[in-house]
């Protein structure tokens, strides 16, 4: 979501700012870089983040704040980890700011909701689904890849809206009726966008995925 800074209260926009650049300055320090320098994958790592810029950058919607667009959080997760893929999202939305698609004052809340919520919900899920369910390759790619984005972009949309709802910048009728109502919309395809793109990766360049490894999941199978 690009929740947009007239409809958010200063109160709360300035923490929040405060918020993510700590968290993102933070993760900064401490992110794996050596990884993309060892194994190769600067190249990678930088195109996903222009995928990410791309995908966000093409919302839609009925009215200002509530719009929808992909998010692709899923697989930064599943390809480099959380942490980098948190410096991936925060380096996409930064740019997006600087294009003037996001507004400066709000970014920080933007960044909390549609970056950090997204990576660490992302990155919990795939571990509850590593711990408990089967490693299969069919599991890692329906459920790790293709329902958990699916559950992330909801959680990140109805957490926009309900903070939409609460500021009072929209009324319950226009959040449930002309925005959560078509959240199964996005659900869909941020499942099938994440499930072909770890299908396609896992397939041709498994070594790229940080999250997979074929002993887990193929096998003895």
């Amino acid at each position: 979501m690009n929740l947009p800074a007239e409809f958010l209260p200063h109160w709360l926009m300035l923490p929040a700012w405060l918020l993510f650049m700590a968290i993102w300055a933070w993760n900064l320090a401490g992110a794996p870089w050596r990884l993309l320098t060892v194994n190769g994958l600067w190249p990678l790592f930088l195109s996903a983040c222009l995928l990410l810029i791309g995908l966000w950058w093409m919302s839609v919607g009925a009215h200002v704040g509530l719009e929808f667009h992909l998010l692709g959080l899923t697989s930064m997760v599943l390809l480099f980890g959380w942490r980098l893929a948190l410096a991936g999202g925060g380096l996409a939305l930064f740019a997006l700011a600087a294009a003037g698609a996001y507004d400066w004052t709000a970014l920080g809340l933007n960044g909390l909701l549609g970056v950090v919520f997204p990576v660490l919900l992302a990155h919990r899920l795939h571990e509850w689904i590593y711990r408990w369910l089967p490693k299969h390759y069919f599991v890692y790619l329906m459920v790790a890849a293709h329902f958990s984005s699916m559950l992330v972009i909801a959680a990140v949309a109805l957490s926009g809206g309900l903070v939409l709802l609460l500021t009072g910048a929209y009324g319950w009728g226009r959040v449930g009726g002309d925005f959560f109502l078509f959240l199964p919309l996005v659900m869909l395809p941020e499942g099938f966008l994440n499930g072909a793109l770890l299908t396609t990766l896992t397939l041709l360049k498994p070594e790229w995925v940080r999250s997979f490894d074929d002993r887990d999941y193929i096998d003895n199978k």
